[in-house]
């Protein structure tokens, strides 16, 4: 393998206007990669550690330039001249560099921009594209195929404006063709839902990840927008799309009880796994995610036990791509499908492993963008490598959700799935 010549790391935009990191990895062949770190504002509480700048006369605290010096100074003059097999080989070099369990020296963001930029840059060296390249890298031996895409039509709790409870309302094309034709399906569902908050003279701005931000009363009204903007495009509702939701209960669960808008009272866990039960009997849920709050180990299990058979109930905020917590799950039996995202875990490599649970479990795969994204495609390449199920990208609107599905239809292209 080629030797690093250089790591380079400088602060940039991510796409909520707030500072993030952007790495170049260069090798002496003169391959290099390129990549820049998304950041989340739903984040659970056991996620690797962002490393922010905390100086308050820039950028509200939220500077990368901490960050950067570390890949400058630190990582770059540890790994310059040095040769590394793999992603594996230098992610565990950065793990070992860090000497923290959760990051916190360097900073996940750090270290993961370097694991990508380099992950990047081999797969330029080795001739081949990157999603097939991590194929390899995740012993990935299947067909690949592009994942059924997850499009956050509308936005609420932490993404939205504030009126809704629930994060994410999703609608998912069924795998009836090529993704091209997934895609077609979503926009025109997407344009539907514009016309029709629209028509009722709700406001149609939109959110963090590209859905509509609408002023509505309840979570029920949101998924009856989808349903009937599903039936508009001449499309049936459960059976050419599906419906999931991001709950994201961490948000609205305090003092031991959850409170939205659809209740007049809050509800302990019994109750809102009820109102749940009576939420998936009406719209059949494909995906529920982040049902309950992230350390509610057993009413996990037991909403699974209940709806997992047909619903698959998917963690995020419980699982945050953290290896220990997923076999704690699969012990368990709190959830069969997980999100992953590496920038909760901190590497490739890493991240790759928690797939391998999942899968081996016979979980579904959703891998994720964040809420504050940028316009690198590395997760795009990362869900076709690793065989996933799902692909979440947000609504297919704003230019950093846009240029991943973009990618989905370059990869199927290559792919011949055309």
């Amino acid at each position: 393998m080629p030797k690093i010549n250089r790591i380079f790391g400088r602060e940039i935009l991510d796409s909520r206007s707030n500072p993030t990191l952007e790495v170049i990895a260069i090798l002496e062949d003169g391959s290099f990669g390129m990549s820049s770190v998304p950041s989340g504002t739903s984040t659970g509480t056991s996620e690797a550690v962002e490393l922010r700048d905390g100086d308050n006369t820039r950028y509200f605290g939220k500077g990368m330039l901490k960050a950067a010096g570390n890949v400058n100074n630190v990582i770059n003059k540890a790994i310059a001249g040095q040769s590394f097999n793999s992603t594996l080989d230098l992610d565990q070099f950065l793990i070992r560099l860090d000497g923290t369990p959760n990051k916190a020296n360097l900073g996940a963001n750090a270290i993961l921009g370097v694991s990508m930029a380099f992950t990047k840059a081999l797969a330029l060296s080795s001739k081949l594209p990157l999603y097939k390249y991590i194929a390899m890298l995740s012993d990935n031996k299947n067909k690949l195929f592009i994942p059924i895409p997850v499009f956050n039509m509308i936005n609420g709790g932490k993404h939205g404006a504030g009126n809704l409870d629930f994060q994410e309302f999703h609608v998912m094309p069924s795998r009836k063709g090529t993704f091209a034709s997934m895609l077609e399906t979503g926009v025109e569902i997407y344009q539907t839902i514009k016309k029709l908050l629209s028509r009722r003279g709700a406001i149609h701005s939109v959110g963090d990840e590209g859905g509509f931000a609408p002023n509505l009363f309840t979570n029920l009204d949101a998924l009856e927008i989808l349903v009937e903007s599903i039936t508009e495009c001449h499309k049936k509702p459960t059976v050419d799309v599906e419906l999931g939701l991001d709950v994201a209960a961490n948000s609205f669960f305090n003092d031991g009880k959850y409170t939205i808008k659809d209740r007049s009272s809050p509800m302990d866990a019994g109750d809102f796994i009820d109102y749940l039960r009576d939420l998936n009997s009406q719209y059949h849920l494909r995906l529920l995610e982040d049902p309950l709050t992230e350390d509610d180990w057993k009413n996990w299990s037991n909403l699974t036990q209940e709806l997992g058979a047909n619903t698959t109930i998917v963690g995020d905020d419980l699982l945050v791509t953290n290896k220990d917590r997923v076999v704690k799950a699969i012990n368990e039996k709190s959830c069969n499908g997980i999100i992953i995202k590496p920038n909760q875990i901190g590497t490739v490599s890493e991240t790759i492993a928690v797939v391998k649970q999942a899968r081996a479990a016979n979980w579904k795969i959703n891998v994720s963008h964040r809420s504050g994204e940028t316009v690198d495609t590395f997760i795009a390449d990362f869900a076709v490598g690793v065989g996933s199920d799902y692909a979440k990208f947000g609504a297919p609107a704003r230019g950093e959700r846009v240029v991943k599905y973009n990618r989905f239809l370059a990869i199927e292209n290559e792919l011949g799935i055309v």
